[in-house]
């Protein structure tokens, strides 16, 4: 009889864990936005309209503009693979397989890369592709026809459906259990359904509710996906499903990674807070009559011209503040948009 288990990032699964969410949990992994190009117009679609159907590529929070964007995100996340998402990431076919080929030369054959689809405009040159490429791992979002993943099976990367938990449409997320365990696929991703400011309108007009308790999060999908997962493990002998909650992407996926970050950018006056967070002193004014009237040595403080404001440590901020300069102690988001989280005005 199999069981079910409890992942380090609290989420439920039966038989392995695909790789990408090991390693997505511990926040290891890129999330490269091809494109938001999609022939697709899912009423539960989470894109903000700053990425939804505009053909621009982000690494994590990056706009890129260079391959070396890429790859320098990488680095500075210390990741050790790639999620490939979108839109629709193939409507770009060839900006991806440059993607894929280029964090593979970068990094090296073990730089685990996943990539999601819808698949139905997936050809057998497509997969053959990304095969040489080197794609470890599939992940299709199969609707109505499930038979897409036929094809893809018989590669050298694992193949696996990822699908949101839409409460009411239990009976047909069962169908897909039983069709992807007869075919023989490797996993299945339920990922619990969470509502955003973009798709909020079009989830409520189809009765579904947010979920008070939890941000964010529609109400009864948990329960769904925890029930689904109870059916996998009395109805399947070979597929892992992994019940993947909005606790994993938002709390342990987010955090970790910026934590990842926060530390490959801190700078020597800086301090890592909250788990996440950089905590520095700032302080306005003339830059060269500040840095001059504390004696700071080149190590000790940044002039942030975005800002207009010199940076430096808490104490330092709190000696400036002894000479009448208006100062301020902030808390950092570490990404490649970084912008004040906290601030207390000295």
């Amino acid at each position: 009889m199999r069981s079910i288990k409890t992942s380090y990032a609290q989420s439920k699964y039966i038989g392995r864990l695909p790789k990408g969410c090991v390693q997505c949990m511990r926040g290891r992994k890129l999330v490269l936005f091809v494109t938001g190009v999609c022939h697709h117009s899912c009423y539960y679609c989470p894109l903000s309209s700053k990425r939804k159907n505009v053909d621009k590529t982000w690494a994590n929070e990056a706009l890129v503009s260079s391959d070396e964007d890429v790859v320098r995100e990488a680095r500075l996340c210390s990741s050790r693979g790639v999620g490939v998402t979108g839109g629709e990431p193939l409507a770009r076919f060839d900006r991806t397989i440059k993607y894929i080929r280029l964090l593979k030369r970068a990094f090296g054959a073990k730089f685990h890369v996943h990539l999601y689809t819808s698949g139905d405009v997936l050809s057998d040159k497509m997969l053959r592709e990304l095969e040489d490429a080197g794609l470890d791992e599939l992940r299709l979002h199969l609707r109505e026809d499930l038979s897409l993943i036929d094809k893809c099976l018989g590669h050298k990367f694992d193949v696996g459906a990822e699908v949101p938990v839409v409460p009411g449409k239990e009976e047909k997320l069962k169908e897909l259990i039983l069709y992807l365990e007869k075919v023989g696929a490797k996993f299945l991703n339920l990922n619990e359904l969470e509502m955003s400011e973009l798709n909020f309108s079009r989830m409520t007009k189809r009765g579904l509710l947010s979920n008070e308790d939890v941000f964010n999060t529609v109400r009864g999908s948990y329960d769904a996906g925890l029930a689904l997962l109870e059916f996998a493990r009395r109805n399947t002998d070979k597929l892992s499903v992994h019940f993947c909650t909005s606790c994993v992407k938002n709390v342990y996926q987010y955090q970790n990674r910026l934590r990842l970050r926060a530390k490959s950018i801190l700078k020597g006056f800086e301090r890592s807070v909250d788990y996440c967070m950089i905590e520095k002193g700032v302080v306005e004014g003339d830059f060269g009559k500040i840095i001059s009237e504390l004696r700071l040595t080149e190590s000790e403080f940044f002039i942030n011209r975005d800002e207009m404001r010199v940076e430096m440590s808490v104490k330092n901020a709190r000696r400036a503040k002894g000479l009448g300069y208006k100062c301020a102690v902030v808390k950092v988001m570490p990404t490649s948009d970084s912008f004040d989280f906290e601030k207390e005005v000295l």
